[in-house]
């Protein structure tokens, strides 16, 4: 007896634990409607995009030799601060200066020439009246100033050249800035054949522009002369200003990213900026009144752009057509009035 009541307890104990595991669980309750109204008020739209901080065209460059030599003095490094005809190097001038000495002498020499030719030319003039001399000396005599007179041109023409060559052995800053590397040292030999050997670098700091990197989609709001705001790693509460230079005819792609190169100039001072800095670019466009909505209530789908529109507590779903967008609000051109209510949360197709 008492093993069939064992047995009956264990089976009902069986069929509750089946009635408790078939229970349908507690059905969750839709997230509540989060609604936000339609607005109209001053809107500037904004193109964010990132980019970085460049030297601009002329602001680096490369200083070399023109002539050969051996580098006797180097007063600059790495670092150094130059002002524009600043010597930055020296090179051994005896060569060049033997040059200039020779090409002196072969002046002087013709010059002397030449007034020897002239007093010929004068002579053979003043024996002609009394038949001293015949049309033929004279004409030799005038020929013979007028090749004397070449010679000595082209002899001034080598000195300057050798005055040039000697001037190359200085080599001076050609603009103000800092060098940014050294390629050369004291007591090395620089060979100037079909390209410059190169001494130094130098770059001006101060000569700089902000180049925003913005997306096909947004390049079209932005315009020349807009005005831009960005700000850098360095000083993320430091606001930069600048206006828009110039938009690149062509684009940049980069790993299937099609971004335009907008150049932005520097307003103020750019002491603290330096090339290669990232930065966070925000361009503005020209003030105007908009009908508004949060950027959270637009939705997406495969036949394009829509809102739900809240009314008399009943959702609706009406396409829309939207301007600038930005990261909290979005500009409507068509599809909503002024005070339409709009979910922004607990979308009906999200349940």
């Amino acid at each position: 007896m008492k093993a069939i009541l064992l047995i009956a307890t264990i089976a009902a104990g069986t069929a509750g634990s089946a009635l408790i595991l078939r229970r349908p669980a507690a059905a969750t309750s839709p997230a509540p409607p989060q609604v936000a109204v339609v607005t109209e008020r001053d809107f500037t739209p904004q193109v964010l995009a990132t980019g970085f901080i460049r030297l601009l065209p002329g602001a680096r460059i490369a200083v070399g030799a023109r002539v050969s030599g051996v580098v006797v003095s180097l007063p600059v490094t790495q670092g150094s601060r130059v002002a524009q005809n600043d010597v930055i190097a020296r090179l051994d001038d005896r060569e060049a200066r033997s040059r200039l000495a020779q090409a002196d002498a072969a002046l002087a020499e013709l010059d002397a020439a030449l007034r020897q030719r002239e007093d010929d030319l004068r002579r053979a003039e003043s024996l002609r009246s009394a038949g001293g001399s015949t049309e033929q000396d004279i004409l030799n005599a005038r020929t013979g100033v007028t090749t004397a007179r070449a010679r000595l041109e082209g002899a001034r023409a080598t000195r300057e050249l050798a005055l040039l060559q000697l001037d190359y052995t200085v080599i001076r800053a050609p603009i103000s800035g800092v060098v940014a590397s050294v390629s050369t040292q004291e007591g090395e030999t620089v060979a100037a054949s079909l390209a410059a050997p190169t001494f130094v670098t130098l770059l001006d700091p101060t000569r700089i522009e902000c180049v925003a990197l913005v997306d096909e989609t947004d390049i079209g709001r932005v315009r020349v002369k807009d005005s831009a705001e960005f700000t850098v790693d360095a000083w993320p509460g430091r606001v930069f200003r600048g206006v828009v230079m110039s938009i690149a005819p062509d684009a940049t792609i980069s790993g299937g990213v099609v971004d335009y190169e907008v150049r932005v100039r520097i307003a103020g001072p750019v002491g603290d900026l330096k090339p290669q800095m990232t930065a966070s670019v925000s361009i503005g466009g020209v003030s105007r009144r908009a009908l508004l909505v949060p950027t959270t209530a637009v939705r997406q789908s495969a036949v394009g752009t829509y809102v739900w529109r809240l009314k008399a507590g009943v959702s609706a779903r009406v396409p829309v057509v939207l301007g600038a967008r930005q990261p909290d609000v979005t500009e409507l051109k068509s599809g909503l009035s002024l005070g339409d209510s709009v979910l922004t949360g607990g979308f009906p197709d999200a349940r």
